[in-house]
């Protein structure tokens, strides 16, 4: 069974496994739409899952992450959301380590790999009307759609629409709120 556990301002996790995930509120351009949007989607009591704007997979021990950054997928550190709130999503034994290796060896192939900003135009657009537009281009990806993806490949999620999963729909699968 998953737990989470939360890591404010100064604080660090001090153990990973690959396979888990974050998710965190960021206050960027990008972040700001997409709060903007599922808050319009989650509201009463599925409000609070609103607030995550980001999501990675932790593909390391050492706490690598793979994320969907403006300037396109990358590897980076988690100690760089030490400095903001952050929520550690632990899958536990519900995610076997095959399924994990499956979930890490996809996310590393998408390093490189361009931000969906189409993708990302389809999800606002279902946000704010609720009609399910799916607008991808090939090797590009936006942060959700990589880590429910990455999931995917290891065997969780197999009913989740990846062009369609945000960080608040993540937060609410698995009950993460600020």
């Amino acid at each position: 069974m998953a737990s989470v556990e939360r890591y404010g301002p100064g604080e660090e996790a001090s153990e990973y496994e690959p396979g888990d995930f974050i998710l965190t509120h960021r206050n960027r351009p990008i972040a700001t739409l997409i709060s903007f949007g599922q808050a319009r989607r989650f509201r009463g009591p599925d409000a609070p899952y609103s607030h995550w704007s980001h999501t990675a997979l932790v593909v390391s021990g050492n706490g690598v992450l793979v994320e969907a950054e403006a300037t396109g997928v990358v590897r980076t550190p988690i100690s760089k959301y030490k400095a903001t709130e952050y929520h550690l999503v632990r899958l536990g034994s519900e995610f076997s380590h095959d399924g994990r290796k499956r979930a890490v060896d996809y996310a590393n192939h998408q390093v490189g790999v361009a931000f969906g900003y189409l993708a990302l135009v389809g999800a606002s657009i279902y946000l704010l009307t609720g009609l399910p537009v799916k607008l991808m281009r090939r090797n590009h990806q936006i942060c959700s759609e990589v880590v429910v993806r990455a999931l995917q490949a290891g065997g969780l999620l197999e009913d989740a629409d990846p062009a369609l999963t945000l960080p608040a729909d993540l937060a609410k699968r698995f009950v993460v709120t600020p």
